[in-house]
């Protein structure tokens, strides 16, 4: 399956795609407000890996996609969207992109096309996604996608032995007139 929008293309993984994972995720700012360890070529490739084997969608209900700028090989960064509570419609989107193309509107794009395919193909009732309270640049994402900030989760994570709060942004199914 593929996802468009005008300037970008939402594919699969392919197990080429390692080296250009790893050209973004191995980088400081990838981790930086994340519960990750720092990442390596190795779990580039193991991360590759999983999805790739895992299909669309995986055993967890997740829906994983390569970001590409239009027809060039180039992968750019990742995005997710998984069904977390079925009986409720419910689901969350993850992204990430290289730290080289922040501030060109990719994200946004990206994250606009994934709500738009978890409204009408997933049938999704509400999507959500949180952010780290001090990563401003990914509440503007959410905010220029057409989420709403619901609130502050305190204490949400912890990270690299620091616990962190992190607001809650949230879409639901438009209503037909």
């Amino acid at each position: 399956m593929i996802l468009e929008t005008s300037r970008l293309k939402l594919r699969a993984y392919e197990v080429g795609d390692v080296d250009a994972v790893a050209s973004y995720s191995t980088r400081e700012e990838f981790i930086r407000f994340l519960p990750l360890p720092p990442q390596t070529l190795e779990s580039a490739a193991e991360f590759v890996s999983r999805i790739v084997g895992g299909g669309q969608p995986d055993a967890k209900n997740d829906w994983h996609f390569a970001i590409q700028i239009g027809n060039t090989p180039k992968l750019i960064g990742t995005i997710r969207i998984g069904i977390r509570e079925p009986e409720h419609r419910q689901a969350d989107v993850g992204y990430a992109l290289h730290h080289d193309l922040w501030g060109n509107g990719y994200a946004t794009e990206a994250l606009g096309r994934i709500i738009k395919f978890g409204f009408e193909d997933l049938s999704v009732e509400r999507i959500w996604a949180t952010a780290d309270i001090d990563n401003i640049a990914s509440w503007r994402v959410m905010e220029k996608a057409g989420m709403q900030r619901e609130g502050t989760m305190r204490h949400h994570r912890l990270i690299r032995g620091i616990w962190r709060d992190f607001v809650l942004y949230a879409s639901i199914r438009p209503r037909s007139p």
